[in-house]
């Protein structure tokens, strides 16, 4: 099998955690986990995932390798999914026969996070959209922090969670967006 990154025949079979094989490529140490291979895997840990968790491992954006990448497996070109909000960390799948390939240092943050044991969820349109909703809300928070100061916007914050939560919620807004709230 030819390494996706290095264009020639390195890959050697491994096992990277409990019967998990795979083959790492003995040249730029990236790793090709087959579909299968991670399937059966799966199934061993009987239904039990590891709760996810801040890792500390920092993602380097250099590790990602950003060339066009084929298949080891079948030779088709593999698509890039975003992993994780507001990095440059990304995972590469094969459309055709669904095997993955990772980067160097890629798993390793992937078991520093307990993300190594829901891979698939990775390439899902839910864990793609709220990946998504967590980019915009980091950055519409930031915008909201250089325009209104620390300490406005989390007064603002309180204010809103307060409004939101309230029996009369529209009164209040009324209340509010009036000129005069005593005017009739």
């Amino acid at each position: 099998m030819k390494c996706p990154v290095c264009k020639i025949d390195s890959l050697d079979s491994i096992t990277l955690v409990g019967n998990l094989f795979a083959s790492q490529c003995s040249n730029c140490d990236g790793v090709f986990i087959p579909s299968n291979a991670y399937m059966s895997w799966k199934r061993t840990l009987g239904g039990n995932t590891l709760p996810e968790k801040e890792g500390v491992i920092e993602i380097d954006p250099t590790w990602d390798v950003r060339d066009l990448k084929l298949c080891p497996n079948c030779g088709h070109i593999m698509a890039r999914f975003k992993i994780v909000p507001d990095t440059d960390f990304y995972l590469d799948r094969c459309r055709n026969c669904n095997g993955i390939w990772l980067d160097e240092h890629e798993w390793d943050v992937l078991v520093d996070r307990n993300l190594h044991d829901n891979l698939n969820d990775f390439f899902t349109k839910p864990w793609q959209n709220q990946l998504h909703a967590a980019e915009t809300r980091n950055h519409m928070d930031g915008i909201y922090l250089e325009k209104f100061g620390h300490d406005d916007y989390e007064r603002i914050k309180e204010i809103h969670d307060w409004l939101w939560s309230h029996s009369n919620l529209g009164m209040l807004l009324a209340f509010l967006q009036s000129d005069d709230p005593y005017k009739i």
